[in-house]
């Protein structure tokens, strides 16, 4: 079953506050960092493979001799910034004043390398039309050296919908659907008076979750279309695992039109 869970902004490192041991997820995990003044600490990806997205302010994150600094002003403002971290490495996170990061990681059996994702490295599309149109920012396409995360960023255009036409990753049937998990992150501008609705449901299950800033929502299964207020906009960081790699979505068959 899908679940919402609201990430609260206070200085640390908050490691798996969504994970498999707290939610219907059988891969991804979710942590956060949110720095205010200057922060340090060691982490060890140990089996799993890392991907951390900076969403706003400065961090530096040093592996071994090498160090990648990551620099946004905001997730409306700049396209993504990334480093991808594969299993069984040591690294050092240090972030000097204020900063905002969120990291997604998955299990990992294959040996990957560091891989760092400027701005400028990321593919951008447009989607949708009439109003469902959004900007799509792939970080870590299906195509990327790794084991399990495929991960982006969507951000809508004004009071639009976006993950419309409803669609689905839930059933191992290629090439016209795969099995893949997901969860998405995010943000609303302004932030203030921003919010959204997202809708989960298949034929097992329909449930429906208020969007705030900093809102975690899973989707083990199920269509899952969504939306923001008139005069707003709506970002969210999304990730993808699963058993096999190549990703494929299934349109609902009522909406085929709006394709």
């Amino acid at each position: 079953m899908s679940m919402r869970f609201s990430i609260s902004k206070r200085h640390g490192f908050e490691k798996k506050i969504v994970s498999p041991r707290n939610s219907d997820l059988k891969f991804l995990s979710f942590s956060y960092l949110f720095s205010m003044f200057s922060l340090q600490f060691e982490q060890n990806t140990e089996d799993e493979e890392w991907l951390w997205v900076i969403m706003s302010g400065k961090i530096n994150i040093t592996i071994g001799e090498s160090s990648f600094c990551m620099e946004r002003k905001g997730v409306f403002n700049d396209r993504p910034v990334s480093l991808y971290i594969p299993a069984g490495t040591k690294y050092v996170v240090k972030s000097e004043g204020f900063s905002e990061a969120v990291a997604v990681s998955a299990p990992s059996g294959k040996n990957f390398s560091p891989v760092f994702i400027s701005s400028d490295g990321i593919e951008v599309q447009r989607a949708g039309k009439l109003n469902y149109q959004r900007s799509i920012f792939n970080i870590m396409p299906q195509d990327f050296p790794a084991s399990k995360i495929i991960a982006g960023e969507t951000i809508h255009d004004t009071g639009h919908w976006s993950c419309f036409p409803p669609h689905k990753h839930d059933e191992d049937r290629m090439p016209e659907e795969s099995k893949h998990e997901e969860l998405y992150f995010f943000k609303c501008e302004p932030e203030k008076t921003g919010f959204g609705l997202m809708r989960v449901y298949d034929d097992t299950q329909d449930v429906a979750f208020p969007i705030l800033p900093n809102d975690v929502i899973t989707i083990p299964k199920g269509y899952h279309p969504v939306s923001v207020i008139p005069g707003h906009k709506l970002y969210y960081f999304w990730a993808l695992a699963g058993e096999k790699r190549p990703f494929q979505r299934h349109t609902h068959p009522d909406y085929l039109k709006y394709e």
